[in-house]
């Protein structure tokens, strides 16, 4: 099966048109050509203009009928026929139905060897003057398998340019496909979060209330037993907690410890550091110490910023 080969630009048949003519001129012959096979045809692709040439450029004939060109094609070798009225094998071949019984052939292959046609020249008689100058026939028959081998070589680097355009086209919808993805990834991670934020904080919310609804029943209780000042005072101290734990930013007093919170809950009030240790029962250097862990872990640490003025600022 014949492979598809790229066609012939028009540039190269206009020269390959000038050399044939030469050709026909030099040898003095009825017709030069350059014939292109096809699957079941021969193409005759360009006829030299000479006044008594049978053949019309691109007229076609079967193949497999007996023309010369044909054995060429299929040998892939020259063939020079002094007189096919002489000749048994070609006495009945088709070119005699135009007295064509002088014949000179060359084959025309692609660079990979896949036949493309050949370059001849017929004429009534044995003519002297083709086989003289069969030396220039062959410098013609290597300039068109050079065009051909140059046509073939445009064409798979135009393929090889049409390719990797048509992959660079590819892959850059593939990044814009992936960028698109990522930025819908990004909104719907962005969208997920903030839900699951406000569900936290939901969550907070409720634990609060169920601390609330749970404690507060027993400190009623425990207010009206006998207790001591500084029980009162613990109980006070609870019921302050969960009645302002809401006033603190969630997301700052997650980063604290219990003690921490309890200082800073204090902080907020604004008790001093010698006030929160008497009420604790705690030495003033231990709350100093809370208070500085609580600076370093809600970013104040190289800052000025005021811990009471921060901590009142997320107030509701």
């Amino acid at each position: 099966m014949v492979s598809k080969k790229p066609s012939i630009p028009e540039e190269i048949m206009t020269r390959w048109r000038r050399l044939v003519n030469i050709m026909g001129r030099v040898t003095d012959t009825s017709a030069a050509l350059i014939t292109q096979i096809h699957p079941e045809t021969i193409e005759m692709l360009i006829s030299s203009d000479s006044a008594n040439n049978p053949y019309q450029a691109n007229e076609v004939t079967p193949r497999r009928c007996g023309l010369y060109c044909d054995w060429v094609v299929d040998q892939k070798l020259p063939l020079l026929v002094n007189d096919a009225a002489k000749d048994s094998y070609w006495e009945n071949n088709p070119d005699m139905a135009h007295n064509l019984t002088f014949y000179l052939g060359y084959p025309l292959c692609w660079p990979d060897g896949e036949a493309f046609g050949t370059l001849c020249v017929l004429d009534a008689e044995d003519n002297l003057s083709a086989k003289k100058y069969r030396e220039l026939i062959e410098e013609f028959q290597t300039i068109v398998n050079q065009d051909l081998a140059f046509i073939l070589n445009q064409s798979v680097q135009q393929q090889e340019h049409n390719d990797f355009a048509k992959l660079l086209a590819q892959q850059r919808n593939e990044v814009k496909s992936r960028a698109n993805d990522l930025a819908e990834i990004n909104t719907a991670m962005r969208v997920l979060l903030n839900h699951r934020e406000k569900d936290k904080e939901n969550l907070q919310d409720e634990l609060l209330d169920e601390i609330r609804q749970t404690v507060k029943p027993w400190l009623d209780k425990l207010e009206h037993t006998e207790l001591q000042k500084d029980q009162q005072l613990y109980i006070a101290r609870i019921r302050d907690h969960l009645s302002d734990s809401a006033e603190l930013p969630h997301k700052f007093w997650y980063l604290l410890t219990g003690m921490e919170q309890q200082v800073a809950k204090a902080i907020s009030h604004g008790l001093s550091s010698k006030l929160i240790a008497k009420q604790m029962f705690v030495e003033k250097s231990t709350i100093d110490f809370h208070r500085q862990n609580i600076r370093q872990k809600l970013g104040l640490t190289s800052s000025k910023t005021n811990l009471k003025s921060f901590l009142l600022s997320f107030e509701h």
